[in-house]
Parts: structure tokens; sequence; C-alpha cells
């Protein structure tokens, strides 16, 4: 086992689940186009990562068609809400004797396997990490912490999510670095070289 883990929240892959927005303007059946390639893309940049690898299935434990049983552990979300889904994947990592443990969803086409190293630098300094999103979100939090509070009492989806965990951290006297600012594939001007795949 690796001191260090990533952890990677998804949706299951299915028509009429997940990229809401995006379905609004671009239809159920391309969305789940986009979100399949985005899965794809998030196994590319974390397959070959030198740290152990959690995928955390919202609905049930997925296949093997995406992440290999061989490389990446498979576990169900647990909690009500984003917040407290995500509060849970961290206790579990720290109880099970991780030092570094960084999360990251399925939605970041622009990130890049050479940045999520580069977060797990980070932490060699700092007690957290955030990857932060163009809309005021992040797509990457990481720690080497058992501080909570960042993940309790937030409005996900808004543009003072990154804000709000940040004031957490310094208030609580611990110290943190950031990634690159990306954007998240939420709406579909976000496309970008997704547009390639949908009609």
């Amino acid at each position: 086992m690796s001191k260090n883990l990533i952890i990677i929240l998804t949706k299951n892959p299915e028509l009429g689940k997940g990229k809401s927005r995006l379905a609004e303007t671009v239809g159920r059946e391309n969305a789940l186009i986009v979100f399949k390639e985005l899965i794809k893309h998030t196994v590319s940049i974390t397959k070959n990562l030198d740290c152990d690898k959690w995928v955390l299935y919202s609905d049930y434990i997925g296949d093997n068609e995406y992440f290999e049983d061989s490389i990446y552990s498979k576990h169900l979300q647990e909690g009500i809400g984003l917040g407290e889904r995500m509060r849970n994947a961290f206790v579990k990592a720290t109880d099970d004797g991780f030092d570094k443990v960084m999360m990251i969803g399925s939605d970041c086409y622009l990130l890049t396997q050479n940045e999520l190293e580069k977060g797990f630098k980070i932490l060699d300094s700092n007690d957290f990490v955030f990857g932060p999103a163009e809309d005021g979100g992040y797509y990457l939090i990481g720690t080497t912490t058992t501080f909570t509070k960042v993940f309790d009492n937030k409005t996900w989806s808004t543009a003072t999510v990154l804000y709000e965990a940040i004031r957490d951290v310094e208030n609580a006297d611990l110290t943190f670095g950031e990634l690159a600012t990306l954007s998240d594939v939420d709406y579909e001007e976000d496309l970008g070289e997704l547009k390639k795949f949908i009609s």
C-alpha cells in the first residue's frame, strides 16, 4: 500500500443521470456520451499515478468497463449530500492509514496527470491543496489532516464554495497551496474539444 491516495467521486454513467445542466441544451444522449468521455479521460490521467486509487460510485459498484479492478479499488459513496459523502470518504482514507489524500470528480477534461502529481508535491509542505474551478468551486481537494469542516454547511455548485473552504482552512491556522485554475464541464460552452463526440 502507498501512503498516498487519490479518490475519484463519480456517478454511474447512465442515461438521465449526471450532467443534467449539459443535458438541458445538448440532450440526454449527448450528455451521456460526454460523461463517458470524461470518465475515460479521468482514467487516463490517474491509472499511472504512483499512489493507491479508489473509485467511489454514486449508486452501485460499476463493472470493469472503465476503471480496471487491478488498478482501482471500488466503493460506494456513503452519506446524504455531496459534503457528507466527501467527508466520509476522507475519514475512511485517514482511518485506513493514508498520509496524503486527494479527491477529484470526473468532470474536468483539462486536468492532467502532471497537475495531480503537483498536488501531491504541494502536500509535502502544506496541510491542504485545492484545484480551483473557474466557476468558484474546486475540481480537486487534498489534505494531510483529519480536518473536515471544509465539507460542512456548504452550498455546492455555487461561486463561493472554494472561498468558504479556504476560509475554514485559514481560520484553523492550516496552510494550503493551489493548482492551476481549470474549467469543469457543466454547460455546453464548457465542452471545448468534447464537442467532436456529440451530434
